[in-house]
């Protein structure tokens, strides 16, 4: 017997194994659920997620008919992808305002003056206004705004100093070789020799000529900085004219008289193409001597936000933990409700009790809405008060989010408890639910990284819709979405509705 002992106990121990087995494969929809629901979930989130940057529409915010919005009206669709030009406007109030409406999503601010800033020898400064709050997406526009100014400079060194630099040096010394002929023509004239005179009149044209070909081959060569970082070819056109009125000039003084007693009109015309020349030469000085830096970046970007709060990564995500979490409590004790009524038997004493369908939901809706609401408090409390998280939107703004949450998850809930069988399938259901919620709801990764048709799942669960209200209320201080509300209590308004046509079938007198 004493024997024996030992054998008995392992016959009675592994006696549940053959229980818990047969009780498990009497379940083939949680099996089916444990195994196909996660992979499917995965699945769905692999095709759906897109491994790319996101686009940010665009408003530019240039002043009215300069050549930088002429500019940005031919070039700004064409910088790349993730730019969508959105138009320019001189109204800045006006483009702050469509920010904050959430019309665009950037608001580029263009320095009035580009052309003047750069020839003091400064950086033009591009301001980009944006109002998000999630701090990965804050640096994101950072780096958008930095990647494309570089862009902006790379077109205008492109256009600007490739043309430019490489013929300064040949231009440089046709302007010293007309400035030799101007003074060869001067001296001779002072001494009456007018034929000398002519012979460096040829030498004039010519190095005029070379100077004409150089500056039209690169429009605004000599222009210094001026065409730098706004488009403005007031510089280019100074250029031009002086060069044309020493073109004039050097004209005026052909066939000049032999044996003149005086040569003092075309000595003052010599006067005027020196001075016109030098004019000149200056302006080849000074696009000579450009600081490096700017030269080579002549604009560069500087990030503000309207937002009210600067935020850390705790502070942004804390409303949509604490979303995840009550859609997970009221989804998980609403779900199991039904089902353990009726493993109980309590449901057989419902349906003979002069109770209706109706009222048993109501009752069950009233009860768990309460223990939610408790829940809510506290954790709102400990998030707020312990963390430190900012609660900057009005009490009742939060109040009614929270609500609405807690209305539609119960809707999912009682609905996942009247169609399972068990506790088990409603707590694997429950979980599913979670699962695709922590992937679809904009709470790991935002909802403009899924495709439009897989977008679809994340509408279509209570957290993706709290997620963006409680943030909205928290942290901007505002219902930036109230239409979000309306979707949320719709939802679970049907979700309620279901979940009592399923009840009144399970209550049905037999």
């Amino acid at each position: 017997m004493f024997l024996l002992r030992p054998f008995r106990s392992l016959v009675r121990t592994t006696s549940f194994l053959s229980k818990e087995i047969a009780e498990i494969m009497r379940q083939p929809r949680l099996i089916l659920t444990l195994v196909l629901g996660p992979f499917l979930i995965l699945a769905l989130f692999g095709v759906g997620y897109r491994n790319q940057a996101r686009a940010l529409r665009t408003l530019f915010v240039a002043p009215p008919g300069s050549a930088v919005t002429k500019q940005i009206q031919e070039q700004a669709g064409s910088l790349g992808p993730q730019l969508i030009y959105m138009g320019t406007t001189s109204d800045e109030a006006e483009a702050k305002n469509r920010l904050l409406n959430g019309q665009v999503d950037v608001v580029i601010l263009v320095p009035a003056n580009v052309d003047q800033t750069l020839s003091h020898n400064q950086q033009a400064t591009f301001t980009l206004l944006h109002n998000e709050i999630d701090p990965i997406q804050v640096d994101y526009v950072k780096y958008f705004g930095q990647v494309y100014v570089d862009e902006v400079n790379r077109r205008l060194l492109q256009t600007a100093t490739a043309q430019g630099q490489t013929k300064s040096t040949q231009v440089e010394s046709d302007l010293k070789q007309a400035q030799a002929a101007v003074q060869a023509m001067r001296a001779a004239l002072q001494r009456g020799d007018a034929a000398i005179a002519r012979q460096n009149q040829q030498q004039l044209n010519n190095s005029l000529g070379a100077v004409e070909l150089a500056v039209g081959a690169s429009a605004g060569l000599l222009a210094g900085t001026g065409q730098y970082g706004g488009g403005d070819n007031k510089g280019a056109s100074s250029v031009q004219s002086t060069l044309s009125d020493a073109q004039q000039g050097a004209s005026s003084l052909n066939n000049i008289p032999d044996n003149q007693s005086s040569y003092s009109s075309e000595i003052q015309k010599l006067d005027k193409i020196d001075g016109d020349l030098a004019s000149l030469q200056g302006e080849l000085t000074k696009f000579q001597n450009v600081s490096p830096t700017v030269l080579v970046s002549p604009l560069r970007t500087e990030v503000h936000s309207i937002a009210s709060v600067q935020l850390n990564m705790t502070d942004y995500f804390a409303p949509a933990v604490i979303v995840l979490l009550l859609q997970h409590l009221t989804v998980t004790f609403a779900a199991l409700s039904i089902v353990r009524e009726r493993q109980l038997g309590t449901m057989e004493l419902f349906r003979v009790a002069p109770l209706s369908a109706i009222e048993t939901l109501l009752g069950k809706y009233l009860s768990y809405l309460i223990f939610g609401g408790v829940m809510a408090a506290i954790l709102s409390a400990l998030v707020i008060y312990g963390l430190g998280v900012p609660m900057l939107g009005l009490p009742q703004d939060y109040a009614l989010a929270v609500a609405a949450l807690l209305f539609t998850s119960l809707g999912y809930g009682f609905v996942i408890s009247s169609i399972s069988q068990t506790d088990n399938q409603a707590v694997q259901w429950t979980m599913l639910v979670l699962l695709t919620s922590v992937f679809f709801s904009g709470f790991i990764l935002s909802l403009n990284t899924l495709m439009p048709s897989v977008r679809i799942v994340s509408w279509l669960l209570p957290a993706t819709y709290a997620i963006s209200l409680l943030q909205n209320v928290m942290l901007r201080g505002y219902l930036t979405r109230p239409y979000l509300l309306a979707a949320l209590a719709g939802i679970g308004l049907f979700m309620f509705i279901l979940s009592w046509l399923l009840l009144r079938r399970q209550m049905a007198r037999k």
